[in-house]
């Protein structure tokens, strides 16, 4: 058997397909591209949220401490440092009680540190009158 040669139409063909091919391949890897980007973008929006989640613990256990200490009344505040109880036992706290404001004020702070971030610290502060 005697083969015949190919037809411009034949190669025209197979060109199409492998263009067709290579089309395909560089719209998937676009998209690949692109859909890892996007995964980062939410993996990072996901950390912030939680970021915010754990300012927001150390903001309300902040206040319960300045409330626990202004109720234990003016002449028991002292300087104190600790952690909280469970379930809050990676939040650790530092009191002070400071009188250079004059003399009859003092400054009552409390900051709240999360244990497992070294950026997220809360402090808050409050002017009380000296017994």
């Amino acid at each position: 058997m005697m083969r015949l040669p190919k037809t411009p139409r034949a190669s025209r063909r197979a060109a199409q397909s492998g263009q067709a091919l290579l089309e395909t391949l560089t719209a998937v890897a676009i998209l690949a591209i692109a859909l890892v980007s996007l995964l980062a973008g939410l993996a990072r929006l996901q950390d912030k949220r939680l970021d915010a989640a754990r300012a927001r613990r150390a903001a309300f256990l902040a206040e319960g401490k300045m409330l626990d200490l202004l109720a234990a009344g003016p002449a028991n505040l002292k300087n104190a440092s600790g952690t909280f109880p469970a379930p809050d036992a990676d939040y650790a706290f530092s009191v002070e009680i400071g009188n250079d404001r004059g003399e009859r004020l003092r400054l009552v702070s409390v900051t709240v540190r999360d244990a497992g971030s070294q950026r997220l610290q809360v402090r808050l502060a409050r002017l009380e009158p000296v017994p």
